[in-house]
C-alpha cells in the first residue's frame, strides 16, 4: 500500500511566454540559478518557498502552444520517479536514494494530481495505468500554484486544456526534500 498525496503550495509569477524549453538542468537553492536562466528565479522561488535543502535541485520548463481539447504533456497517470543526472532519466524504483520531491506549477489548468491510498507499483517509464485510482480524490492543480508532492509516488496525469493556448509548465526535482 502507498500513499499519494498532492500539496497546494503558494502562488507562483511566470515571465513572459517566448516558447522556452529547459530540460532537468541543475542548480542549488543557495546558489540559484544559472545566469542564462535568471528569467525563472522569481517562479522558483516562489515554487521553494518554504523548501530547506542544500541538495541538487532539478528545473524543468515547457513553454508551447496547446490547441483545445489536448494536453501539453504527458496523458495518463504516472509519476515522474526519482532524475538521475549520469543516465540523463528518471528511475521508478526507491533504490535508497534520500527522499526527492516534485513541485509543479503551472500557467493554464492542465495536470491533476490524486490523493489517497493505492496499490501497485508503477511500470514502464512511472505508467500507473494499472492502478485503480477510482477511490483517490482527484485534485485539479489550479494555476498560478505550485503543487508538491514526493516524486516516486505523487499519482498525476495532464489534463486537457480547454482552450487555445500558451501554457507554460515548470517542474522542480528537489532532492533531500520528502515533500507531503
Amino acid at each position: 500500500m502507498q500513499v499519494s498525496n498532492v500539496q497546494q503550495r503558494g502562488a507562483v509569477p511566470f515571465p513572459a511566454f517566448t516558447g522556452e524549453r529547459v530540460y532537468m538542468r541543475e542548480f542549488t537553492k543557495a546558489a540559484g540559478l544559472p545566469p542564462d536562466l535568471l528569467r525563472w528565479q522569481d517562479t522558483v522561488d516562489a515554487m521553494l518557498d518554504g523548501v530547506d535543502t542544500r541538495c541538487p535541485i532539478f528545473l524543468m520548463v515547457d513553454q508551447a502552444p496547446v490547441k483545445a481539447a489536448t494536453t501539453q504533456r504527458r496523458p495518463g497517470l504516472h509519476v515522474d520517479g526519482y532524475w538521475h543526472p549520469s543516465i540523463q532519466g528518471h528511475r521508478h524504483i526507491h533504490t535508497g536514494d534520500a527522499a526527492e520531491g516534485l513541485i509543479i506549477a503551472s500557467n493554464v489548468l492542465g495536470c491533476a494530481g490524486y490523493v489517497g491510498r493505492f496499490e501497485g507499483s508503477p511500470g514502464e517509464g512511472g505508467d500507473c495505468a494499472h492502478i485503480d485510482a477510482s477511490g483517490l480524490l482527484r485534485v485539479d492543480m489550479e494555476p498560478g500554484r505550485a503543487w508538491a508532492g514526493h516524486t516516486l509516488t505523487m499519482l498525476h496525469e495532464a489534463l486537457p486544456v480547454r482552450r487555445d493556448c500558451l501554457r507554460t509548465v515548470v517542474r522542480l526535482n528537489v532532492r533531500g526534500w520528502g515533500a507531503a
